[in-house]
């Protein structure tokens, strides 16, 4: 089984239900950040989304570093509780073994919806550099001039340039290594001065924050969950916020917010009368469809808050947060696809599985060689005392050798590997029945210990 395979079905698997769980952590706590303005709550959206996208992978890591540590060899010891049979069937603990029926269809549907979603992203790229292409220089008047020099310098955007093109149907900001603002065509020659100030003013704000090169890199994290109904909310959040926050930097610096406002409506106006080309990721002032919000976010007077109800909202709902991604990764799991020597496992192999205790003329089996478990290289540098153990479930067939070793009980990943690996090599007279040997499931507590 390959390392991508159990990444990609462990993630597909733990993100369905994790990023619902982290994302209404996140509503939470923006709610509860609210009073604190659009950039607290831009923040919080911002991070939810970061921790929804990096949270279901954590277990899967755990594995894998378990599996690349070289332990260094400890006290150790292993005791064996002989239990009924749990059957080919038996779920891991941290670690769940899928047919591979259901393995290969959500792998085919999520590498496709990747595709699809990947495939659109770089087309999307593509239109928007040839948007720019094909943009042309624009005239000013003198006191347009002065007022988009007037808005380059509050914004310190002093490299950006204004173009105009027939395939936008409002201001829009673009660019990677220089920002540039996009206005349609006739937009300049049909706007009142307040109304072109309160355009170029919001606009300078998305330059000054980089909205656009953060739009395309939420775009392309976003790409292993783009199939999530929630990181399109998420995203939506985002966008959100992100509006509120330029509104509140252009009143802050440039025009009051009752001009604005106005503004804002007319220039709404002006552009639903046009006919909309889509624009990905170019940043628009009117691109989140919130306009009524935004508004009655701007005729909203705010109260100042002391620094102690802010830290006071802040360092608990940040925990808060935190505390929930972290509960949603320790109760993540990796899935590993069923191998082809599993399924043959189960198919036919060791004849009928015994249940030492219930079956009552079947012996138990007796341990003749066993190896200690190897203590792992990651709790080496603790200096305190240790005691814990794992559970493995395994089935020791008829010629006294061990088979399917799955962990039942956890004690953390790179315990597991190794008590599992120690496990592997342990050598047993088969259990005898009639005189005959036969196969029997077994329980194994391993024990690691430092003194």
């Amino acid at each position: 089984m390959s390392s991508l395979r159990v990444f990609m079905t462990s993630y597909v698997v733990n993100a369905i239900w994790e990023v619902t769980l982290i994302a209404a952590a996140g509503w939470m706590v923006s709610r509860l950040l609210k009073r604190l303005g659009p950039q607290a709550e831009h923040v919080t959206w911002a991070s939810t989304l970061a921790l929804a996208i990096l949270m279901p992978a954590l277990p899967f890591f755990r594995w894998l570093m378990a599996f690349l540590r070289v332990p260094d060899k400890v006290i150790g010891n292993s005791s064996i509780t002989l239990v009924a049979a749990q059957g080919g069937g038996a779920q891991v603990e941290g670690i769940y073994v899928l047919p591979a029926i259901l393995v290969l269809p959500l792998l085919l549907l999520y590498a496709g919806s990747l595709l699809y979603f990947a495939v659109r992203l770089v087309c999307s790229l593509h239109g928007t550099a040839r948007l720019l292409q094909q943009a042309s220089p624009i005239s000013l008047s003198p006191e347009q001039e002065e007022i988009w020099r007037d808005c380059k310098r509050s914004f310190s955007v002093e490299d950006a340039r204004i173009l105009s093109s027939s395939r936008v149907s409002g201001p829009v900001t673009l660019g990677f290594r220089e920002p540039v603002l996009l206005v349609p065509v006739g937009f300049v020659e049909g706007c009142t001065p307040q109304d072109f100030l309160a355009a170029l003013a919001h606009e300078c704000a998305h330059m000054k924050r980089r909205d656009f090169q953060k739009n395309i890199f939420y775009e392309v994290v976003g790409l292993l969950l783009a199939f999530h109904p929630v990181l399109w909310m998420l995203k939506s959040h985002i966008a959100q916020t992100r509006e509120m926050i330029c509104d509140g930097m252009a009143t802050e610096r440039l025009i009051d917010s009752r001009s604005y406002t106005q503004s804002l409506l007319r220039l709404a106006t002006r552009i639903a009368m046009a006919s909309r080309v889509s624009t990905l990721h170019a940043i628009g002032i009117f691109d989140a469809n919130i306009l009524e919000k935004r508004v009655m976010m701007m005729n909203i007077k705010k109260q100042p808050l002391s620094s102690v109800l802010k830290y006071g909202l802040i360092i608990p709902s940040t925990l808060f947060l935190l505390s929930i991604a972290a509960g949603g990764a320790a109760m993540a799991v990796v899935i590993e696809p069923q191998s082809s020597s599993q399924a043959a496992d189960q198919a036919q192999p060791y004849g009928q599985i015994y249940q030492v205790g219930k079956d009552k003329d079947v012996s138990a089996p007796r341990l003749i060689f066993s190896k200690d478990p190897e203590f792992p290289k990651s709790a080496l540098g603790k200096k305190d005392k240790f005691n814990g153990s794992c559970v493995v479930t395994l089935i020791v067939d008829s010629t006294g050798a061990v088979h399917d070793v799955r962990v039942k009980r956890s004690l953390s990943p790179d315990f597991d590997a190794s008590a599992i690996k120690a496990v592997q090599q342990y050598r047993f007279k088969p259990a005898m029945r009639s005189g005959e040997p036969v196969a029997v499931a077994l329980y194994m507590e391993i024990n690691f210990e430092r003194f």
